[in-house]
C-alpha cells in the first residue's frame, strides 16, 4: 500500500492500494509526487510494474509494464510529463507518465539498478543513475548514450542517489557506509565523501535544497544529516537522528505548513516513519 499522510495532525488521509483493494500492488520499494502534475504519485513494484495514482481522489490511472525484474527507484521530471525507473533487470526506462508510454530503456549497467535521478533543468536530458556494479552513470536521454562513468568511490553496492540542482552536487550513498558528492561543474569530479559510523550501511539520501543539508538513511537505525552547503563540519554530520529500532531506508526533505521550516521524514524496516523539523542555524 501507499498511505497519503498528513504530518501536521498525524494522521492518514488517503491509502492506495491493499489487500482489500480490487487494485492490488504487490511490495513496494519508492514512491514519488509527480513534479508537473498535482496530486499524481508513482510507485514501483517488486511484482515488476510501475502504479501510477491520482493521490486526491484515490484513484489508479496508470500500470505501466516494461521492466522484467524488480522495480527499485523512481523519479520525475521537474518539468515535463516523464518519469524514471530503476530496476534489478539492470535497466532505467524512461516513461511517458500521462501517456503510459516506454520512450527510452538504458542498459548499460552489469548489475541491478537500484537508483535514478534527473539532474534539473541545466541538464533537462540527463538521468544519473547507481547500481550494485558500483558504478553511477550519466546519461543523455535523447540519444541513450552515457556521457559519464563514476567510479572508485564506492566498494559495495550503491543503493541511494539525489541531485542538489542550485548547486549542481550529485550524492550516492552505498553499502560500504560512504557518502560521495561529484560536482557536475567539474566535469563530474568527485569533490569529497562523508563516512557512515562503523559497520553501518547508507540506503537512500535526500538533499533538502532549502539548507545545502544532506540526509542519509542507514542501517543502524539512524539518519545521519551532513551540511555540504558550509562545509565547516569537515566529515562529520551536523546531526545524527535516533529513533528507529531497524534499519532506516529512506528519507525526504518537505517543508512544515505552520513554520516554513524545512521538515526531514525517515522511513525504516521497523514499519514506522519519523519526521524531525530543521532548526534555524542548520541543526535538526
Amino acid at each position: 500500500t501507499v498511505k497519503i499522510y498528513d504530518l501536521a495532525g498525524g494522521t492518514v488521509v488517503r491509502t492506495l492500494g491493499g489487500p482489500n483493494s480490487q487494485h492490488k500492488m504487490d511490495g513496494l520499494y519508492a514512491v514519488a509526487f509527480a513534479k508537473t502534475e498535482v496530486g499524481v504519485v508513482g510507485c514501483t513494484s517488486r511484482d515488476t510494474n510501475v502504479y501510477i495514482w491520482d493521490s486526491e481522489t484515490g484513484q489508479p490511472l496508470k500500470k505501466l509494464s516494461g521492466h522484467k525484474g524488480e522495480v527499485n527507484g523512481i523519479d520525475f521530471h521537474t518539468s515535463q510529463s516523464v518519469m524514471c525507473t530503476a530496476s534489478d533487470d539492470k535497466s532505467v526506462i524512461i516513461w511517458d507518465f500521462k501517456e503510459g508510454m516506454t520512450l527510452r530503456e538504458l542498459n548499460k549497467h552489469d548489475a541491478e539498478v537500484y537508483g535514478c535521478r534527473f539532474l534539473g533543468e541545466e541538464h533537462q536530458y540527463f538521468v544519473a543513475s547507481c547500481s550494485f556494479d558500483q558504478k553511477v552513470r550519466i546519461w543523455d536521454m535523447r540519444d541513450k548514450n552515457v556521457v559519464a562513468t563514476l567510479a572508485r568511490a564506492h566498494s559495495k553496492d550503491i543503493i541511494g542517489i539525489d541531485y542538489w540542482s542550485e548547486s549542481r552536487l550529485l550524492a550516492t550513498g552505498g553499502d560500504d557506509g560512504i557518502v560521495a558528492i561529484w560536482d557536475a561543474r567539474r566535469s563530474w569530479q568527485l569533490r569529497r565523501s562523508y563516512s557512515a559510523t562503523q559497520d553501518s550501511e547508507v540506503k537512500r539520501v535526500a538533499f533538502s535544497s532549502a539548507t545545502g543539508l544532506l540526509a542519509a538513511a542507514c542501517s543502524t537505525g539512524t539518519v545521519l544529516v551532513f551540511d555540504v552547503a558550509d562545509g565547516a563540519s569537515g566529515d562529520r554530520p551536523v546531526a545524527t537522528l535516533s529513533g528507529h529500532t531497524d534499519c532506516v531506508f529512506d528519507v525526504a526533505w518537505g517543508t512544515s505548513p505552520e513554520t516554513g521550516l524545512p521538515i526531514l521524514v525517515s522511513a525504516s524496516h521497523d514499519c514506522t516513519i519519523r519526521h524531525w523539523e530543521a532548526v534555524p542555524g542548520g541543526g535538526t
